[in-house]
């Protein structure tokens, strides 16, 4: 295997490129330009996300869409360098229009995250993990 990325069907195009835009993710180069899809690099490595309208993507996925009103198909979680990072983005995320379902807040003394829903009720989460701090063992 050479790579993986993410594809992720969304009501409206247009809406959730600028969302994504605005909350910091990298346009892909590679299709820029594309009107019938959006695609994002995250990270250091470029970890690829693809976003299709709800009617392509269910014709290559084979399957309904699922109703993320009622149930949560996946977790997506973004790495974070610093509490700091975390409560920025909530505010970004905040402004830009998503859905926070968990505000920024620490776990087991070594974790700070918070949760949030893009436009399409995909659920995220921003992680800050404080490995000095990590249980040992």
């Amino acid at each position: 295997m050479k790579t993986i990325w993410l594809n992720l069907p969304v009501k409206n195009l247009k809406e959730s490129r600028a969302f994504f835009k605005t909350i910091g993710f990298r346009e892909n180069p590679m299709h820029k330009n594309a009107e019938h899809l959006a695609s994002f690099l995250i990270g250091d490595h470029n970890f690829v996300m693809m976003l299709f309208p709800e009617e392509a993507f269910t014709g290559f996925a084979g399957n309904p869409i699922a109703d993320t009103k009622k149930g949560t198909e996946v977790l997506l979680n973004i790495d974070a360098q610093s509490k700091k990072e975390v409560d920025k983005m909530a505010e970004t995320v905040r402004k830009a229009g998503g859905e926070i379902y968990a505000e920024p807040s620490e776990s087991q003394g070594w974790m700070y995250a918070f949760g949030f829903e893009d436009l399409d009720g995909h659920r995220w989460s921003m992680l800050y993990m404080d490995m000095d701090k990590m249980p040992k063992g």
